[in-house]
């Protein structure tokens, strides 16, 4: 296969994104950028492929917010995509992961060096408030068995107590915070992070708060059943960003429209990254629905 991997709309390695000059001004959009959504990071990847000469794709591939991408891409795109693999994803984000998100975005954006999303202007980042925002991600993201194995209640070292890192979990978060915090844009974490709790594959979108839970489950049903391609859904039992019951929801949902889909729901110990760690259990399955042959109905 010829993989084509895109950095996303909003992001900070490539494509346009608020960290990108601004060419009315010459600085960076900053928060001038304009609100995105996932639909429209679907959509610059097909102006992509469509300037490479690409008409339709053998398979598109994702997970977490690449597995939003890649449901919705076969909804908007149906004859464009011929198969579609989603792992670790939904087809709408669920209070608890919108809660989490929030609480990321107020603590980077209480940094004074954020400096309402111009830092750039005053040649500062907000480290503190990005590594305090991955620090809480981080732990959405692994799981309590998988940490309570690999560190339980060990201690960096012996010693008086202080407030900071005492334990081996509490100096895995500051790693990864300080890590990150290094690597990344800070606007783009706040635009991507919202545009993931937008996401709603609903048709049409949610209109307003009035609506009863019958009206939003038919909404968010038509939308799903836009999904015509050979589909694999992947989730994994300890993931509590995108708990196993939404992916096996979208399962449930493609089956009853007749959509040809697999789904696979994962006993693994590390939580939503575990697409980032067992590579074996989670590539067997994506090799295996890339390899199916599939008799779809006229």
């Amino acid at each position: 296969f010829f993989v084509i991997c895109t950095n996303i709309l909003g992001g900070c390695y490539g494509s346009t994104g608020p960290s990108s000059p601004d060419p009315r001004t010459g600085r960076p959009y900053a928060t001038s950028f304009p609100a995105i959504t996932v639909g429209d990071m679907i959509r610059a990847q097909f102006n992509l492929l469509s300037s490479l000469g690409i008409e339709k794709t053998y398979a598109n591939v994702g997970s977490s917010l690449g597995g939003m991408q890649s449901l919705l891409s076969a909804a908007l795109f149906p004859d464009r995509v011929g198969r579609m693999i989603s792992i670790s994803a939904a087809g709408r984000s669920h209070p608890m992961s919108i809660a989490t998100r929030y609480v990321q975005r107020r603590a980077l954006m209480e940094d004074p060096d954020w400096r309402g999303g111009r830092y750039a202007d005053h040649g500062v980042r907000p480290l503190k408030g990005m590594k305090l925002a991955r620090e809480i991600g981080t732990i959405s993201y692994r799981s309590g068995p998988e940490w309570e194995e690999r560190f339980g209640r060990r201690r960096v070292s012996p010693g008086p107590l202080t407030f900071g890192p005492d334990f081996q979990i509490e100096s895995y978060l500051d790693h990864q915070g300080t890590k990150l915090s290094q690597e990344y844009d800070a606007n783009s974490l706040l635009y991507i992070s919202k545009a993931m709790d937008m996401f709603d594959m609903s048709l049409p979108p949610p209109p307003d708060n009035n609506e009863t839970d019958d009206e939003i489950e038919a909404r968010y049903q038509r939308g799903l059943a836009r999904v015509k391609c050979p589909t694999m859904i992947l989730g994994v039992q300890s993931d509590i960003l995108f708990p196993c019951w939404q992916q096996s929801e979208v399962a449930t949902i493609l089956q009853k429209n007749n959509t040809p889909v697999t789904y696979f729901e994962l006993n693994a110990k590390y939580g939503h990254d575990t697409f980032l760690i067992d590579a074996q259990t989670v590539g067997a399955a994506v090799k295996g629905h890339l390899e199916a042959s599939f008799y779809l109905h006229p």
